[in-house]
């Protein structure tokens, strides 16, 4: 059983920390994604646990094994790099069977191995060819057939999907989920796309960058990816998770109720978050945070705010309008395209109670009701 566990796992290069106290533990035949902003860490994490990297601190188990001082080779890991790494002058063959060849294994095998590989791939017609006779998601499959061959434990991807163009990224995303589901293989895939992310994952794994240094290449959350959009344990998580990100605006907390928290915007609005009554004092200072696809627009006498339009992207079957509100940053809205609206437009704003979050001046988010019917936490 592929089970992987990291217990206290630390990285420092002299004295600089690169991942921090990390603890996980991903259970076999399991999808993981790390994700994070750049620096956070997450391609070092992945090395380490291929063998690419020491770790100064903790341990690491592949199944029972404790693994910190064994070569790549004895891991029982493949590993699917950015760079497809093809030799130019062998055959697609050729490339998928090097490392089999390398091991001795004998003929028969290595022949079986490649030739289930690249079925599964659907590479049967392209074996006999050079790897500039293919294209780059061609030879991306390549890539990951030459990893499926060694019949590994475990399966690494390093963002590598990466370069290759939009439609290519989509078919071979659904390639790899694909594999995942037919080979049924313990799986970590590191990623700065959160479409690949949100799409892939069993569990998302989101690492911080830390403007703070004790937090640099910590976790910040691991779950299912709807929790981590549904749920953020803090103003990180919220503000990294969706594209755009997420709108944050400042308020003050004024008390609760049963119905909620209520709270009031810069001037004399007053708007009520559904979360569990937080231990907060009146006055304090807090932030509402409301995703654009829950922000609504809206006539002047029912908003909560207005402003003006500046930007408008079209999508097709929506768009998304930046709008300038006098006194907080500019907010995003999503909204289908059968509403016509110009820029310079003044437009009202409206938060639903029941969609907006709640987070403590640390950032901390205040938990939502328990019965809420947004996705609950996986």
């Amino acid at each position: 059983m592929s089970t992987i566990r990291l217990n206290n796992v630390n990285k420092r290069f002299h004295d600089t920390p690169v991942i921090n106290n990390v603890s996980l533990e991903i259970k076999h035949g399991e999808f993981y994604v790390f994700i994070g902003p750049s620096g956070c860490g997450k391609s070092t994490l992945l090395r380490m646990i291929a063998g690419l990297e020491t770790i100064t601190e903790g341990e690491i188990y592949i199944g029972d094994r404790l693994v910190n001082k064994l070569p790549p080779s004895e891991r029982g890991v493949a590993m699917v790099f950015q760079s497809y790494a093809l030799y130019p002058h062998m055959t697609i063959f050729d490339n998928m069977a090097f490392n089999l060849k390398l091991a001795k294994v004998n003929k028969g095998e290595i022949q079986r191995r490649v030739l289930n590989a690249a079925k599964i791939l659907q590479l049967e017609p392209l074996l006999a060819r050079l790897p500039k006779a293919l294209s780059g998601g061609q030879r991306q499959r390549v890539a990951i057939g030459r990893a499926i061959v060694r019949d590994p434990e475990v399966f690494l991807f390093d963002e590598p999907l990466s370069n290759l163009d939009a439609s290519l990224r989509v078919a071979t995303r659904v390639e790899i989920a694909k594999l995942h589901h037919q080979l049924g293989n313990s799986m970590i895939y590191v990623t700065h796309d959160q479409v690949e992310a949100m799409t892939l994952a069993d569990k998302i794994v989101l690492l911080n960058s830390g403007a703070a240094m004790l937090n640099k290449g910590s976790i910040a959350q691991v779950g299912h990816p709807l929790t981590l959009y549904h749920h953020p344990v803090n103003e990180f998580v919220a503000g990294f998770i969706g594209s755009p990100k997420m709108n944050f605006l400042p308020a003050r907390f004024i008390g609760s109720d049963g119905e909620g928290v209520q709270v009031m915007l810069a001037g004399t609005q007053v708007v009520r978050v559904h979360v569990a009554a937080p231990a907060a004092a009146a006055r304090d200072e807090v932030k509402v945070g409301i995703r654009p696809e829950h922000l609504q627009l809206c006539p002047p006498r029912e908003a909560h705010l207005s402003g003006r339009i500046q930007h408008i992207e079209h999508l097709g079957e929506a768009a998304y309008y930046y709008i300038a509100v006098p006194g907080f940053e500019t907010l995003v809205v999503r909204h289908g395209e059968q509403r016509q609206l110009s820029l310079d437009d003044e437009v009202g704003l409206f938060i639903p109670a029941r969609h907006a979050h709640l987070f403590d001046a640390g950032g901390e988010a205040f938990a939502r009701r328990a019965h809420e019917t947004l996705p609950a936490p996986v």
